[in-house]
């Protein structure tokens, strides 16, 4: 408790102000949803704050040049618009700044509270093809309800003795990525959600589940015939780390019946931060009162990049939509189903392996799309299937970058090994829609 204490202490003003930001910018956020004429630009206003505060979040190399790129272009987008007519209202959105999917990742990053013990437990690590099945189920699950960390948890765990190896790095990569597929406390959902109004959560996962389930099946039977499966080891899975997920999951479902009014995105904030709180301070006391404060004054200030990231990104689509409104543009399909909705999906797919991220792609397709597309549904299911396959697959995804940081991971050769899997997951992202729009039409 002492070196976090030291370490909080030594934190600058400016982090520890923006952490205390953040947490408020989850309060206002929320009450813009539940209380009629709470204004939403106070949050909005929060985050650019903390941007300021943290001057740019720390964000480096591509993704800086992502949001310069996004800022610049979504400002003279925003300027020549309101100069030609636009409507006021897209300069809000702009100062409004992707406030719930921001609340919603800090909300979501509570959890760690809960469970970095349970994840980083002392069970005996299984070996050989028996351990790649639970490997797959574990950075899945937790992944889909802590995101990122559960990543980093997990490969920790079996980096300890010896570098971790391309094999493991394929498993942990794939199971995470395809938790965009449909977790609803995963970044992809948020933006989907956003970036195609109308999206039900609840279709969208009712795909998303068993195309990542064909996918992770997939993956078992491809990775399990590699020559070094035998001498795998793989991470731990146990009856005791799978409550939090459930629990989470219930909750949601309960929440939406409950409050079918409110946004599913405020209702896995809430959920989040309620249980995360209320666990830690329940379980340990005074002690987990400490360190929830902990994590507002250090962890919080750590996601300035992503919260760059999705203010750029709004900013972005408020300059697309003010431009194509004040010059009266409107995109038209005679038909959008599932053979236009693959279309997309390739050309977005695309810009993911060449660096482009997927914030950032859905964010322009949606500015262009959502207005004319006449079912959402279809649209966020592209949205989702991009971050899945962009985040598993690119070299330049966060994902890819962070086990090249973290761990020594050669993109270069995931990639390599990847190609297989990416032709099958584009073919099984096609028939998902193929189904879904079956389906439906």
């Amino acid at each position: 408790m002492s070196t976090e204490a030291n370490t909080a202490s030594k934190a600058p003003w400016n982090s520890t102000l923006a952490g205390w930001l953040l947490l408020w910018v989850v309060i206002a956020a929320v009450l813009a949803v539940i209380l009629p004429g709470f204004p939403a630009a106070i949050a909005g206003g929060l985050i650019w704050l903390v941007a300021v505060l943290l001057k740019g979040g720390g964000i480096k190399g591509p993704q800086r040049i992502q949001v310069v790129v996004m800022l610049s272009v979504g400002s003279l987008g925003l300027l020549a618009g309101l100069l030609n007519g636009a409507d006021g209202r897209h300069l809000l959105r702009a100062l409004e700044a992707n406030q719930m999917v921001i609340a919603m990742l800090i909300g979501v990053s509570f959890l760690r509270l809960v469970t970095s013990g349970e994840l980083n437990g002392t069970d005996t690590l299984p070996t050989g093809r028996k351990a790649l099945l639970s490997t797959l189920a574990g950075p899945h699950l937790f992944g889909s309800v802590i995101n990122m960390s559960a990543l980093f948890i997990v490969g920790d765990r079996l980096s300890q003795r010896q570098p971790l190896s391309i094999l493991q790095a394929l498993i942990m990569s794939r199971a995470f990525s395809l938790c965009a597929h449909w977790s609803p406390f995963f970044a992809a959902m948020g933006v989907a959600l956003v970036n195609a109004p109308g999206a039900q959560l609840a279709t969208l996962a009712s795909v998303g589940i068993p195309l990542s389930l064909v996918m992770l099946g997939y993956t078992y039977w491809e990775l399990s015939r590699a020559p070094e499966a035998g001498q795998l080891t793989g991470y731990p899975l146990n009856s005791g780390s799978l409550w939090l997920p459930l629990l989470l999951a219930v909750l949601v479902l309960v929440g939406h019946q409950i409050w079918p009014e409110v946004p599913v995105l405020t209702l896995v904030t809430l959920i989040a931060v309620l249980v995360a709180l209320g666990w830690s301070v329940l379980r340990e006391g005074v002690s987990g009162v400490y360190k929830s404060v902990q994590h507002v004054q250090t962890a919080l200030p750590r996601q300035g990049n992503e919260v760059m990231l999705f203010l750029g990104a709004a900013v972005l689509g408020a300059g697309v939509a003010a431009l194509l409104d004040s010059f009266d543009i409107q995109l038209s399909f005679a038909t959008f189903g599932a053979h236009q909705a693959f279309v997309v999906l390739l050309i977005m797919v695309t810009l993911a392996m060449v660096g482009m991220h997927p914030v950032t792609s859905v964010t322009l397709v949606g500015s262009l799309l959502a207005p004319v597309v006449d079912d959402p549904n279809l649209l966020a299911l592209v949205f989702l299937m991009t971050w899945a396959f962009g985040a598993g697959i690119s070299p330049f995804s966060g994902l890819q970058l962070s086990l090249l940081s973290r761990y020594h991971v050669n993109a270069m050769a995931l990639l390599h090994r990847n190609w297989r899997y990416a032709l099958v997951l584009l073919l099984a992202d096609y028939l998902a829609l193929w189904v879904y729009g079956w389906f439906v039409h």
